[in-house]
């Protein structure tokens, strides 16, 4: 078990819940704004202590850890964060890695090939994420969905074996943001590669339903700062409790290229 929270709460933001992520799962957190999705993932990163319960990442509970050592368990991305000062985007990126330990290499030839294996992995991953022709830009002088990608390159890079090996845990606050269609199968498509070939483990916040419907392995229902359902996508995204957690009529309608779930039709 990677992750593993026990009845926690911080209300009035959240009420008691339990959770629990294995290794390779992506755990999507869904439900309206304010529903909670953002402080639990905030609990989950240990930057902010539960008023009551207990998180542990690998048996060894938050409480106490120092910002370095969370660094190390887990990647978070945030929403609508931006570095204190102006900085290159190769910069920011390499920035991101210092929050790492390096390793302890004697001799100058040792010490340039760990620089090339963070420069190869930084370029790997810009390269993933359509973003290798902005490493020389200034982050101010990005669009709202090149600095989304650029941050989420940071968190990948965080969380990527070969560069600290001692990850396991990926937080994502709504990933997708601001990006359009093709970006967006990008960035799904990177999340469950890490999953998957990694091992990594994922919660994220999620706004697109559907988005939930195809990739999540688990899903949770928040609403009001409560759980409200949890389980596999089908189990938790049901025309009812869709509709009474989002005070609109939603439902799932079947496609030649599956289930949809849209605005129910009313006579």
């Amino acid at each position: 078990m990677v992750v593993h929270a026990q009845d926690v709460s911080l209300p009035p933001r959240l009420f008691p819940l339990s959770l629990s992520v294995e290794a390779g799962q992506v755990v999507h957190l869904i439900g309206p704004n304010g529903s909670g999705k953002s402080t639990l993932l905030q609990l989950l990163s240990g930057l902010e202590m539960p008023e009551a319960g207990h998180i542990a990442i690998n048996s060894q509970r938050l409480g106490g850890q120092t910002r370095q050592t969370l660094a190390q368990w887990r990647g978070y991305l945030m929403q609508h964060q931006r570095p204190a000062f102006v900085m290159g985007v190769f910069e920011y990126l390499n920035l991101v890695l210092d929050s790492l330990p390096r390793p302890s290499l004697q001799g100058q030839s040792l010490q340039r090939m760990a620089g090339s294996a963070r420069d190869e992995a930084v370029n790997h991953i810009a390269s993933r994420l359509a973003v290798s022709d902005k490493l020389h830009r200034r982050i101010d002088s990005l669009s709202g969905g090149e600095w989304q990608r650029v941050r989420l390159a940071g968190a990948l890079l965080q969380v990527l074996p070969s560069l600290n090996p001692h990850a396991c845990l990926l937080l994502l606050d709504e990933p997708a943001t601001g990006l359009d269609v093709a970006q967006q199968e990008i960035i799904y498509q990177e999340i469950s590669m890490m999953a998957a070939t990694y091992g990594i483990a994922i919660v994220m916040a999620n706004h697109d339903l559907n988005r939930t419907l195809v990739h999540a392995d688990k899903v949770l229902l928040l609403n009001q700062g409560r759980l409200v359902a949890t389980g596999r996508p089908g189990q938790v995204l049901t025309d009812r409790q869709l509709s009474e957690v989002f005070a609109t009529p939603l439902e799932q309608v079947s496609t030649v290229n599956g289930p949809v779930i849209m605005r129910a039709r009313t006579s």
